[in-house]
């Protein structure tokens, strides 16, 4: 068996005005798998101010990127587990419009 990098990422909403994100995350499962050894950044992982659409609720909507958390599981035989957690909130239409002209 060879070893791979494992990428999972997890979008969690936050509302503006609340301290925490909603417990829940996006219903798609987003993961990835490089040769291990390869660098995660092989993966469009989003930045912070990033915008990215992905579906939360019923509908897939674009999200703003407040915060990023990586989480690192190496296991001998099988590889590296990188979990990604998002947390994402609202981006306006005014901000939204400006971004699409860029």
């Amino acid at each position: 068996m060879e070893k791979t990098t494992t990428i999972s990422i997890q979008f969690q909403y936050k509302p503006a005005g609340r301290a925490r994100p909603f417990d829940y995350g996006q219903e798609e499962n987003l993961r990835f798998q490089v040769p291990y050894g390869s660098p995660i950044t092989t993966i469009p992982i989003p930045a912070v101010g990033d915008t990215v659409v992905v579906k939360l609720d019923e509908q897939r909507r674009a999200y703003k990127v407040l915060t990023r958390n990586f989480s690192y599981l190496e296991e001998s035989r099988i590889g590296l587990e990188v979990s990604i957690n998002l947390v994402v909130t609202d981006v306006d239409s005014d901000e939204m419009l400006a971004r699409l002209k860029e």
